[in-house]
């Protein structure tokens, strides 16, 4: 299991580097324990009340300098149903994006980097965006912590993959409602500055009102990386 985590942090700090997010994530500590809920919320609940296997979690985090903590277990269940991951909020703001608290998310170990980027991406303030506040309205994907704060992609959410249509990482699993596939989201953060083929008929991967995440990582990673120890936030 350790190796296959660091399998997905080789592959996050590369999302990271081609998105131009200045962000590096290492692993700094790995410790099995039971987890005997399989529900998402439930199992947050746990690591936020510290119990359950996961006792002086925040000591724990605070003695060896963690700045998030990630619960990695099978047959993981999202209202009853499979799921790949899930984050304890979409932090807003300077004191979420601090908080131990608040840095919790639980993940299926099939489910990989990409789960992993796009969870993390919600507790360093992140949220679906734009795009998928149209396929499922009212549910506030867009509310992040700055209006750009958020994924990207074009799309009209019939389900099929149509010819300019894409999502980044943020849109994530919502392509399912776009292109059919819930795995075609591509492997960076939204940025106005990155131009790719595979970013529509413009090939631009972001805009910079609505959809530039790499912007706002690089500006809100003075609350989340390392913040806690120094006392800085």
């Amino acid at each position: 299991m350790r190796q296959r985590l660091e399998s997905w942090v080789i592959a996050l700090n590369r999302y990271y580097r081609n998105s131009q997010v200045d962000l590096h994530a290492r692993i700094v500590e790995v410790a099995f324990v039971p987890i005997p809920a399989r529900e998402a919320v439930e199992i947050l609940e746990a690591m936020s009340g510290e119990r359950d296997g996961f006792v002086d979690l925040f000591a724990g985090a605070r003695r060896v300098g963690a700045d998030f903590s990630v619960a990695v277990t099978g047959g993981l269940r999202m209202n009853g149903k499979p799921g790949c991951g899930r984050a304890v909020a979409v932090n807003k703001t300077r004191e979420e994006l601090a908080s131990l608290q608040k840095s919790l998310m639980v993940m299926h170990p099939a489910c990989g980097a990409h789960t992993l980027a796009h969870e993390l991406g919600h507790l360093m303030g992140l949220n679906h965006g734009a795009l998928v506040d149209v396929c499922e309205p009212g549910k506030r994907h867009a509310v992040a912590s700055a209006p750009y704060a958020n994924g990207f992609g074009v799309g009209n959410c019939d389900g099929r993959l149509q010819p300019g249509e894409f999502g980044d990482i943020m849109v994530g699993g919502w392509m399912g409602r776009i292109a059919g596939n819930d795995k075609a989201s591509l492997p960076f953060f939204s940025n106005p500055r990155l131009h790719d083929p595979r970013c529509g008929e413009q090939g631009i991967c972001g805009d910079p009102a609505i959809g530039d995440a790499a912007r706002a990582l690089n500006e809100n990673a003075p609350f989340f990386t390392g913040k806690r120890l120094r006392g800085e936030y």
